[in-house]
């Protein structure tokens, strides 16, 4: 029995939008199919033939369907080894199943892409059969693999239901099940081991295109900048929510991605520091928004609130980028609280009450890459102070190489967490269906966004008496 897989218009929309570790975006303007139908009658429309590259499997479970770490397979449609092709349903009136058969070759044909996380998720084979689902008006960035060399003839079937799952997304209802079937030839080129990692290390030639970011690239979902101690060392690291169980990553191995779906006008009001009204500014807002990553920051990790008995400071110490960064929050009645501006003289600091987690509308005025140095201090019950400083590094824009924000060799594989608690009490959020923090949690967010803005202005406020003085 052939298994479907459904991959649904959020979905297509978030894979259209390159949420890969490496960037993989649309090939425009013909992608690798593209779908079209008129009351009964479907049309696919391709080019016959596809190029391939040789690439090595990575040594991640998500790409185990293809084989051992190591092994070799080809990849097809991939114009640079980094930019893809797409499936292309936007001009289908009615959702699509999809299916792979083989009619000669060597080896087997997968067809896979990427979900939001950047993991790699197989959606249809010659070796299973599997299908899966394409929602009309949407498209998907796909890749397609091979696991021997030679000459393959590999039909990829479409096939619109008849009427029965509801109207279309022009309110038509659809009359006829229809299907179309279009073919490609390709060819994987015999190779060795050797060839295709020298193929993979050359920047100046086609890459790989399978080579992800050393660096784990994060592009959606809830994350947490804090100390902890680590090995009884005070360290700066950054908690990764996005699966059931989370992980405490170290920064140079993380790259947070920001979509041009990021991009919102400045409002009027107390928004100046922001720019002109009207201008167009890249932001993760204070409110997690889909599709966007929603980083904060917390104190409230176990040995943290164990050993510290008073607040965090957190210093901003230099902001590496093409344009200005600022974190503000929104007040209870729009108005906004800087924590941060880098237009300002730096280093600049707020103090993070214990037990503390929290968000806050984090801004980039240009796309790029940037870095955030950021130096976490406090004082030990025991009267020692710690400190450690990192840099949170994003890559902003659809354009931006989160390759090129990596400074890590991905040795910072991170470590699990329990979610949801700590042995002290301290509350620690997960994302997800069960994450509802606006409404129910509109009240105790209000309560720890005002500790941080009271903390932050007496801290600002001391160190203007200071200067003044």
């Amino acid at each position: 029995m052939r298994h479907r897989t459904p991959l649904t218009a959020a979905a297509s929309a978030a894979l259209a939008l390159g949420l890969w570790a490496a960037p993989a975006e649309a090939q425009a303007p013909e992608g690798i199919a593209a779908f079209e139908t008129d009351g009964g009658t479907l049309a696919v429309t391709a080019p016959s033939e596809l190029a391939t590259l040789p690439a090595l499997v990575p040594e991640r479970e998500d790409f185990a369907f293809l084989g051992d770490a190591g092994d070799l397979v080809w990849v097809a449609g991939t114009v640079d080894g980094t930019t893809y092709p797409t499936l292309d349903a936007s001009a289908a009136d009615g959702d699509l199943t999809l299916g792979l058969d083989k009619v000669e070759g060597p080896g087997d044909a997968w067809l896979y892409t990427f979900t939001g996380p950047g993991l790699a998720r197989p959606l249809a084979s010659t070796a299973d059969g599997d299908t899966f689902d394409l929602a009309a008006g949407t498209t998907a960035v796909v890749v397609l693999a091979v696991d021997e060399p030679g000459d393959y003839t590999i039909e990829l079937r479409a096939r619109q239901d008849a009427s029965g799952h509801g109207s279309t997304p022009t309110g038509h209802a659809q009359t006829a099940a229809a299907t179309a079937v279009t073919t490609y030839a390709l060819t994987a080129e015999e190779t060795t081991t050797e060839e295709a990692a020298l193929i993979a290390a050359d920047p100046a030639g086609d890459g790989n295109a399978q080579a992800a970011a050393s660096c784990e690239v994060i592009a959606d979902g809830h994350i947490d900048v804090g100390p902890r101690f680590v090995d009884g060392e005070w360290t700066v690291q950054l908690r990764d929510d996005r699966a059931s169980e989370s992980v405490w990553r170290d920064l140079e191995d993380v790259v947070l991605q920001v979509p041009d779906t990021a991009l919102f006008p400045i409002p009027e009001g107390d928004y100046g520091f922001l720019g002109e009204p009207g201008q167009e500014i890249y932001m993760l807002p204070q409110v997690q928004a889909p599709g966007i990553v929603w980083p904060g920051w917390n104190t409230q990790d176990a040995s943290v609130i164990e050993a510290v008995p008073g607040p965090v400071d957190w210093n901003l110490q230099a902001v590496d980028g093409p344009g200005a960064f600022t974190l503000f929050l929104t007040g209870t009645f729009g108005g906004a609280e800087v924590l941060f501006d880098s237009s300002q003289t730096l280093p600049q600091t707020i103090a993070v009450p214990e037990n503390t987690h929290a968000h806050g509308n984090f801004t980039f005025a240009e796309a790029g890459v940037y870095r955030l140095t950021a130096e976490f201090t406090a004082t030990t019950a025991d009267g020692e102070t710690v400190s450690d400083t990192k840099d949170l590094q994003l890559a902003v824009g659809d354009a931006t190489d989160p390759n090129e924000a990596c400074s890590g060799d991905g040795s910072g594989s991170g470590d699990s967490d329990d979610v949801g608690k700590d042995d002290d009490g301290g509350f620690l959020p997960t994302t997800g269906t069960g994450w509802l923090l606006w409404g129910l949690g509109a009240a105790a967010i209000a309560v720890v966004v005002g500790a941080v803005i009271m903390a932050a202005t007496r801290k600002r406020r001391s160190t203007e008496d200071a200067d003044a003085s």
